[in-house]
């Protein structure tokens, strides 16, 4: 076979013959590394490669596959599915019928010796491969089946492939083809977008009768021998079934023209359906009839579908069904839940609502029963989760309402939730610590799940669903059954947001949060294993709306949850439960307050306590603090809950001196999130009634705080972290939480005036490590905070600016602490800050005032003679001009907000003054851009300003966007030479789109003609 034609070697020195034997001796060495070798690996596999790409490489793959060795004929193989792939277009046609005549010849070959099957499927790969690259090649299976019959017989032009051919084959011979037949389906589905030229249809589609017509046959003889023997050769039968199965997703797969059923494929159908009857070949037929039922319903007739009812009902099913029960989870019994549940797939409605009639009634006790398996679900018994998720479905097709039925499908769902319900307790102790974690993953997921089934139920049962769980606990309660009392408070807490508004529902909880027992618990908690006492906490947190409409019950409630803070695992849920409960029933909780602060303070010193425990903890109570009549009667409750951690401030900064950074961190980020919470809590809250006429302080006198010595403590916390503290992001984070907390407030000790919030925010070196963007994003904050009245703090956003600026020129004075984020984040709040605040920040045209210094300090060696404005005009112009993405777009989006400005235009303005002495390095700086300096992913940033100029500044913009141009090199100039015709189109089509979307389009085609043709694909 001459498929090399007249290639050259990888050395020319190297005979062929040496090429082989290297070529062996490396799969040798790869396939049975010893010593050295194994460190060589990667080279062997390398060299094979090169072997395998080389010209040479054909004559290589034939050497190896005709070798004895099995390990070697597999690389053979596996050589020629490289070169088909690689060099295809190398060979003539009488190159490409040699090689497919040689390879069908030794695939049969490989087959009437027993080859090993690893070879064998890698050669009918091979041949897979030519079949697809071949156009000429059509029938494939036909043509090995002939090669296989022509084997010792004189060759024949006329061949009757299904009459003559396929009979004629012997045992051995049939399980060849059927596996080629196999590997050919399975490949042409995984390159189901596959079309040749020649038919515009997929190469596999005039395989599909040969295919058919293959397994039709098999399938007859297999039934006759189980008639005449009472059993069948097990391989043929798996091998004719995995065929059949390949082909039925070939027809489910592959887009087809024809999709007419022959006599052949209807057959092969009623002839599946028959082996279910065969015990060795069951479950390999109902795995085909269960795909068939999920994708191919429509081969399956009346008379298979009632053929598969009878199956499933009779006493193979039951027994298999008993199987599923007792957890045996063999081929056998899951091949049955799996075509069970695809029979059932399209029918749930009418299964449930009864509309099948007594004929199906087995089914539905099916999925009844079948939640009685063994122990826990996901763990000893995999049938409950696919139950519960068939349920669910059921439920959710519920939803679309039903015509008739409805009250049998809500008796079957009830029932359901039932079963459900009996297997969401937790094991014993002993026997959940013994689980591994993927068993402990897997229960979770099931109880996870519950919760989905539950609320899709309620749309269904509505009342009478939430009243089951009631009664449950009710009953587990009096007797103590806490595991039992755990199932129905996980139940009870899954429906809480479908009942939130139904006061029907809520008023049955009160039979649980009444009763006697309930109160021992809530004294008396220790009874309670530690499951149970998790999932309480839940379920209270998530029924605010029930206490706040019986507030009596709050005290005792609480307690329960307060003592569950010192237990480990209960510890974050009781605390969410305590913040949300006190948020929400504040009013009712004041005369708690005393109880509440002295708890807390013991909470601070259990082993159990947490960052985010006491944040919210600390956040709930402060909710109560708020509603107290008068700031007099709040500051001696805000005193207790600020001052631990003060003093956690105090020893944080105690650590910091003595060198011990990380105490110094934790201690620090725990005073910081649990002031911040304070804060947090101490908020108005926004629905209540403001009287307008009433004589009291006005709503905005902060007088008693601004003088309390409470807040200047707070000041001095803060200033703790300011005066060399070693800053980290969770530290400068925390300080901006601290000050945010008072932004949405007109009253209390987190409100500082406006000069102290901005001394603290630019003590703070926006350099540092994470601080640039969480620091520009708090003062961005506090601007929007009294952009009703921005005059009021016309200083204070004076000092930001005059703080941004200083930062930019720092960066341009010393590029090697230019850092992207913080010049991104400095731009970002300039150009958030224009909307309120650009008269306050176009007046900076001067240097910093002297008096600025007392409230910001500059950076040391600051050339402090360049004003303000100019500096970061300057710096921000450079962004633009600069290569890296987000300082670049948020310069973009700086300037859009300058020349949308409403003054922009109107000469009078220090605005539009700016804008006219910046407007020709704008220009200037844009023309660069997109003259193919820029990225193209930067094009559309870079478009918005232009469009903005072309729109409102066209006479002035064109003369100087040609300038601009003029010195620069366009579309096919190594160096400017002034205004091309191809740059002068370019700058016609601009002013002409007038800023208009078609502005984008003109720039990205001129940016392309800038980079050259290797840029231009499609964005």
């Amino acid at each position: 076979m001459d498929v090399a034609g007249h290639a050259t070697v990888l050395n020319p020195t190297q005979e062929p013959q040496a090429l082989f034997e290297e070529a062996e001796t490396l799969v040798d060495q790869l396939n049975h590394p010893t010593g050295t070798i194994k460190n060589n690996i990667k080279s062997i596999q390398d060299r094979l490669q090169q072997i395998q790409k080389s010209p040479q490489g054909w004559d290589v793959a034939r050497y190896l596959l005709d070798h004895p060795n099995s390990s070697t004929k597999f690389f053979g193989a596996l050589t020629f599915i490289v070169k088909i792939n690689q060099s295809w277009s190398d060979l003539s046609t009488d190159a490409i019928q040699q090689l497919k005549t040689y390879l069908i010849g030794s695939y049969v070959t490989f087959i009437e010796s027993q080859e090993k099957q690893l070879v064998t499927r890698k050669l009918s790969a091979a041949l897979i491969a030519i079949f697809f690259a071949d156009e000429s090649w059509t029938h494939p299976i036909q043509d090995i089946a002939n090669f296989f019959w022509q084997h010792g017989r004189e060759s024949s032009s006329e061949i009757d492939y299904e009459g003559t051919v396929i009979p004629a084959l012997n045992e051995t011979q049939i399980s060849g083809l059927l596996s080629f037949a196999q590997t050919l389906a399975e490949d042409s589905v995984k390159s189901c977008g596959l079309l040749r030229k020649s038919t515009g249809g997929h190469p596999i589609t005039e395989s599909i009768e040969d295919a058919f017509s293959l397994c039709n046959y098999v399938l007859g003889v297999l039934l006759n021998q189980y008639r005449a023997e009472g059993d069948v050769t097990e391989m043929t039968g798996f091998g004719v079934l995995d065929a059949c199965r390949a082909w039925i997703s070939v027809r489910t797969s592959i887009y087809l023209r024809d999709r007419s059923e022959s006599h052949n494929v209807q057959s092969t159908v009623d002839r599946i359906i028959l082996c279910v009857d065969i015990t060795t070949l069951c479950n390999h037929a109902t795995e085909i009839l269960s795909d068939m039922l999920n994708m191919e319903d429509r081969l399956l007739k009346p008379a298979h579908l009632q053929f598969i009812l009878n199956y499933i009902q009779g006493n193979q099913g039951a027994e298999l069904v008993q199987r599923l029960i007792d957890g045996d989870e063999d081929d056998d019994a899951m091949g049955f839940w799996d075509l069970l549940e695809a029979y059932t797939q399209s029918r749930r409605v009418d299964l449930v609502t009864n509309s099948l009639g007594p004929s199906h009634a087995v089914l539905l006790t099916y999925f009844d029963v079948l939640f009685q398996g063994p122990g826990h679900p996901g763990v000893d018994d995999i049938i409950a989760p696919r139950l519960l998720e068939w349920w669910t479905e059921t439920a959710d097709t519920l939803l679309d309402g039903v015509e008739e039925g409805l009250e049998a499908a809500r008796q079957h769902l009830a029932k359901a939730v039932l079963n459900v319900y009996n297997r969401l307790k937790w094991p014993a102790e002993e026997e959940f610590d013994q689980w591994v974690a993927d068993e402990r993953s897997e229960f979770y997921n099931f109880r996870r799940d519950t919760e989905d089934f539950l609320l899709t139920s309620y749309a269904t049962l509505g009342l009478e669903l939430f009243d089951l769980f009631r009664q449950k606990a009710v009953s587990a309660l009096d007797v103590g059954d806490w595991n039992e009392f755990e199932a129905a408070c996980f139940c009870l807490s899954q429906l809480s947001e479908a009942v939130d508004s139904s006061e029907a529902a809520l008023d049955h909880l009160n039979a649980i949060f009444t009763s006697d027992k309930f109160t021992e618990i809530c004294f008396n908690s220790d009874q309670l294993p530690t499951k149970t006492r998790q999932t309480l906490v839940d379920m209270l947190g998530k029924y605010q709306s029930y206490f706040e409409r019986n507030p009596s019950l709050l005290p005792k409630v609480l307690t329960f949850l307060f003592s569950s803070l010192n237990v480990g695992s209960c510890t974050n849920n009781a605390s969410r439960s305590i913040g949300s409960l006190c948020k929400s029933c504040c009013q009712a909780l004041v005369a708690e307050l005393p109880v509440f602060l002295r708890i807390c303070s013991e909470f601070q010193q259990s082993q159990a306590v947490t960052v985010q425990s006491l944040e919210r903890v600390v956040e709930g109570i402060a909710a109560v603090v708020q509603v107290l009549p008068s700031e007099e009667a709040k500051a001696p409750c805000i005193d207790e809950l600020l001052r631990p951690f003060f003093s956690q401030t105090a020893s944080a900064r105690d650590d910091a001196l003595r060198g011990d950074i990380e105490s110094a961190h934790t201690r620090g980020h725990l005073a910081l999130k649990c002031i911040s919470g304070i804060g947090r809590g101490l908020r108005s809250d926004d629905s209540k009634v403001i009287d307008l006429e009433s004589e009291e302080t006005p709503l905005d006198d902060n007088s008693f705080w601004d003088t309390h010595p409470l807040q200047e403590q707070l000041r001095q916390c803060l200033l703790v972290y300011l005066n060399g503290f070693p800053l980290e992001h969770e530290i400068i984070e925390g300080i901006c939480e601290v000050l945010k907390a008072g932004f949405t407030e007109k009253i209390g000790p987190f409100v500082f005036r406006p000069a102290i919030t901005v001394h603290l925010l630019t003590t703070v070196p926006l350099g540092a490590a994470g601080a640039a963007d969480v620091v520009m994003s708090t003062a961005s904050s506090f601007l929007a905070s009294h952009q009703s009245n921005p005059g009021k703090v016309q200083e204070e956003a004076a000092l930001l600016f005059v703080h941004v600026s200083w930062t930019f020129s720092l960066m341009m004075q010393n590029p090697q602490s230019h850092d992207p984020e913080v010049s991104n984040s400095g731009i970002s709040f300039l150009t958030r800050s224009l909307p309120k605040y650009h008269e306050i920040l176009f007046s900076l045209t001067s240097a910093p005032a002297a008096s600025t210094f007392h409230f910001a300090a500059p950076p040391p060696n600051m050339n402090m003679e360049i004003p303000v404005l100019q500096t970061i005009l300057n710096f921000i112009s450079n962004a633009l001009s600069g290569r890296e993405p987000l300082p670049l777009r948020s310069a973009s989006q700086f300037w859009v907000g300058v020349l949308t400005l409403p003054n922009a235009t109107n000469g009078m303005t220090n605005a539009s003054r700016a804008i006219q002495e910046y407007l020709p390095s704008l220009c200037h700086v844009l023309m660069t851009q997109v003259s193919g300096s820029c990225a193209r992913s930067d094009i559309n940033h870079l478009c918005e300003v232009l469009k903005k100029i072309l729109f409102k500044f066209q006479g002035e913009a064109r003369n100087l966007l040609a300038a601009s141009l003029a010195s620069l090199a366009g579309p096919n100039e190594q160096t400017p030479s002034g205004l091309s015709k191809e740059k002068e189109r370019f700058l016609a089509m601009l002013l002409g789109a007038r800023g208009g979307a078609a502005t984008q389009e003109i720039v990205r085609t001129y940016w392309i003609n800038c980079r050259g043709a290797g840029f231009a694909y499609q964005a």
